[in-house]
């Protein structure tokens, strides 16, 4: 009976803090709805396609439009929280119906969401662009209110990715200013108002008047409703400031959860909670919730939450991988001594076939772990890559836009002199005869096109080889002497900068539709993959 209870005693010993369960759990509910993520987002999925099925055929009759603008509308907010290049789709698509029907509140709405859409994605400089060209003397009271909306997320975005530094303070504070505007332009008491009045409340110091005001409101809302998740993480933030840590978890705990059960994939408390757990030390906990915030903010598209994970990620892995080395040492070193024991008693051989068999398992899931760490850091990666192409395009872009404008006014000034001094001269032939010549716009789209090329084989200098290898040995294309890059090179260059639609390519390359769909129907037809051939384009490496 000793030398059974000095083994119970090693076992305990050598074991530790590895093997020791949490008896308190206080995320059972939120780890239950995380395990039916999947199947949740299948039935969103689902319904969204029964909406689309009752799109009309298109038509140019104003019935239909509307019919397909209301329908679109529906669709817009099904994608709004959810997947933000599908919603932007239906935005953009409800400005054309707008336009169509001449209805210009119906105008200032689709544009309102459209720039709604482009805050989340995190493309504020676009966003800015769109909203400030927005006629605001026309709007309704509820436009200004969701005009005003869109501004103060504009700051609160920006005042996020630049947390810590000398920007934050300044966004802070036009945020605070928005904030104000919207409380007190809002109708007293309803929803937008409480949100908005607490958030003045707490910006300026009042925060247990905040809290006040928003734990009442949240009576009235269910888990799974977007302002359930909003004002559960609106209090957490508060608690936070109060330096109330455990409230702060569970109210993030609710956040997260009613975000999943609402298919919410634009959300930050899982990654919020995430990091708080592991400063805490649930290091299993937090890499578990800080893999699925990632792989959110990946299918909703959004750049801000991508980066804000990544600076979390690096070292929950890290210290993911620490605890898993400790607890494979602790196996080790247990195995070993209970081999020690074993000499001394008959039992103990049985206890270590045992314990070998688990520390097999612990092998095979150490595997399977580090097998998904490699993936997570690879997606990371990956979307990181992508983010530095898109900004290397958007400079070379940028640079030959601006030699390519000052070239042209440069072309023009030179044109209208030459046209002056022929009208002064009373030569009214000869003018007429240069205003007929399309040789000056020849010129100017030939400048375009030689910008154009210069810029792309600057990003994608292999691009020609690497078009070639797609494309069956005697289907090559060769530019001519005089050209960097053929119509048929340019059109996928377009398609490889992310333009697909047909009437977008023929606008900018100066063609009929019709001559882009042959074009690309032929290089099809020419691939040696035909079925994947676009995408191949598109997967085509810039120059590191």
């Amino acid at each position: 009976m000793m030398k059974l209870r000095v083994i119970i005693l090693v076992v305990v010993v050598l074991m530790g803090e590895g093997f020791v369960s949490s008896a308190n759990d206080n995320f059972a509910h939120l780890d239950k709805l995380i395990s039916e993520h999947d199947s949740r987002i299948a039935s969103k999925k689902s319904a969204i396609d029964r909406i689309k099925n009752t799109l009309p055929k298109p038509s140019g009759d104003a019935a239909t439009l509307s019919k397909e603008y209301d329908i679109n509308t529906s669709l817009f907010k099904e994608y709004l929280e959810f997947q933000n290049d599908s919603a932007q789709k239906y935005a953009r698509r409800n400005i054309d119906i707008a336009r169509a029907l001449g209805d210009s509140s119906k105008v200032i709405d689709s544009r309102l969401n459209l720039t709604h859409l482009l805050n989340k994605a995190y493309l504020l400089d676009e966003a800015e662009t769109l909203v400030h060209d927005i006629d605001t003397t026309s709007m309704s009271k509820e436009q200004k209110l969701f005009y005003y909306k869109i501004l103060s997320d504009m700051c609160m975005f920006r005042m996020e990715f630049n947390k810590g530094s000398s920007y934050e303070a300044f966004y802070q504070q036009k945020l605070t200013d928005y904030r104000l505007k919207i409380a007190t332009l809002s109708e007293p008491g309803s929803e937008r108002n409480m949100l908005y009045k607490a958030n003045y409340l707490n910006d300026t110091g009042k925060t247990r008047e905040a809290i006040a005001l928003l734990e009442d409101m949240l009576k009235g809302y269910q888990s799974g409703d977007r302002t359930y998740s909003v004002i559960t993480s609106s209090l957490a933030f508060y608690y936070s400031t109060l330096g109330d840590h455990e409230k702060q978890k569970q109210l993030l705990a609710m956040s997260a959860a009613s975000d999943i059960e609402g298919c919410i994939m634009e959300n930050s408390a899982l990654r919020q909670l995430a990091d708080l757990l592991f400063d805490e030390g649930d290091i299993d906990r937090a890499y578990q919730y800080i893999n699925i915030s990632v792989s959110d903010a990946n299918f909703y598209g959004t750049r801000l939450r991508n980066v804000q994970a990544s600076q979390l990620v690096p070292r929950i892995i890290k210290a993911y991988q620490e605890k898993q080395e400790k607890n494979y040492r602790n196996m080790r070193n247990f195995i070993i001594a209970l081999s020690v024991l074993a000499l001394l008693l008959v039992a103990g051989v049985v206890a270590l076939t045992m314990l070998y068999k688990r520390y097999r398992r612990l092998s095979e899931s150490r595997k399977r772990i580090n097998d998904r760490l490699t993936d997570t850091v690879g997606e990371l990666e990956s979307t990181n890559e992508q983010l530095r192409e898109r900004d290397k395009i958007k400079e070379q872009y940028l640079g030959r836009f601006l030699t390519f404008s000052s070239a042209l006014i440069d072309k023009n000034e030179v044109q209208r002199k030459a046209m002056n001094r022929l009208a002064m001269e009373d030569r009214l032939k000869e003018l007429k005869s240069q205003l007929k010549s399309p040789h000056f716009d020849y010129e100017n789209a030939k400048l375009f096109y030689q910008n154009f090329d210069s810029a792309f084989l600057n990003i994608y200098p292999n691009f020609t080889e690497a078009v070639n290898s797609l494309l069956a040995p005697d289907q090559q294309i060769e530019p001519k002497e005089d050209e960097q890059l053929s119509r048929e090179l340019r059109i996928l260059a377009l398609i490889r900068l992310g333009i697909t639609d047909n009437k977008e390519i023929a606008n900018i390359l100066r063609a009929s539709i019709a001559t882009i769909y042959t074009y690309r129907s032929r290089l099809k037809a020419r691939a040696i993959n035909k079925d994947t051939f676009e995408d191949d384009i598109k997967r085509i490496q810039a120059l590191s």
